[in-house]
């Protein structure tokens, strides 16, 4: 008996079923388009739902609103046809326009001689540095007691002629090279070490943007005097500019 029922249930596995198919929108309603599932219904009534309390809040807040209530933003904001709209801003005229490209070519030209004076300190403090790495071209004569005078020796031989100078020899030392004052010995170029070349590197990226934005600055000082010339009153005459210049006008 058992293993009957369990044959029987085998085959029931191995029977092909009916495929399965959704019910179409009848001939007389194919107007109507495609015939609505339930998951249809439900996507639909969720986004019905969602609006209905969309509105119903919004007419509870109309309901309950102050009627004093004041807000700034409604001084630049009108009702038209049901709608809110922000107000037009007023145009200005030729003589406030004019007012404001001078304060505008004020500021750039103060930022602009700021950033000049910069660039000016920048480059003295840099050439200040050069200038200490390189050996200097100046000379020392020693004056001692006697008539004659020691001819130019060599920075090597520099000690022992001054040396000898001091001892009595009756003689004068000329000293050329990177010698200092003789009372306080020589002086040596300082050697570099790494943190001082990457800080002398970030002071000449430093300088290289300075000048840029010092170039800048001019040519919108340019400009926004030209600009302003504009503003102003007489006939004038659009020139051709050259390659890479701001357009031009002849009055």
């Amino acid at each position: 008996g058992d293993s009957s029922v369990t044959k029987t249930n085998m085959l029931k596995g191995l029977v092909k079923t009916r495929t399965y198919r959704e019910r179409s929108q009848p001939a007389a309603r194919q107007r109507f388009g495609l015939l609505e599932k339930h998951k249809d219904y439900k996507l639909r009534a969720r986004d019905f739902h969602k609006k209905q309390d969309a509105l119903n809040a919004m007419r509870e807040k109309a309901a309950f609103k102050n009627p004093d209530e004041f807000y700034f933003g409604m001084v630049h904001t009108k009702m038209k046809d049901g709608v809110h709209q922000k107000a037009q801003p007023e145009a200005h005229g030729g003589d406030e326009l004019r007012a404001f490209k001078r304060e505008d070519v004020g500021y750039v030209g103060a930022k602009r001689v700021s950033e000049a004076k910069k660039v000016a300190r920048l480059k003295a403090e840099l050439h200040g540095v050069e200038r200490q790495q390189q050996e200097p071209q100046n000379k020392r004569t020693v004056f001692v007691d006697g008539n004659d005078v020691v001819p130019m020796v060599d920075k090597s031989k520099r000690g022992a002629a001054v040396q000898a100078a001091v001892e009595g020899d009756g003689d004068a030392c000329d000293i050329s090279g990177s010698s200092g004052s003789i009372g306080h010995g020589k002086r040596h170029s300082r050697t570099r070490t790494a943190q001082d070349e990457k800080l002398l590197q970030k002071r000449y990226s430093e300088l290289e943007q300075r000048t840029k934005r010092e170039e800048q600055l001019a040519r919108c000082l340019q400009r926004l005097q030209g600009e302003r010339a504009l503003l102003g009153k007489g006939r004038r005459k659009k020139m051709k500019p050259s390659a890479g210049q701001a357009r031009q006008f002849k009055w």
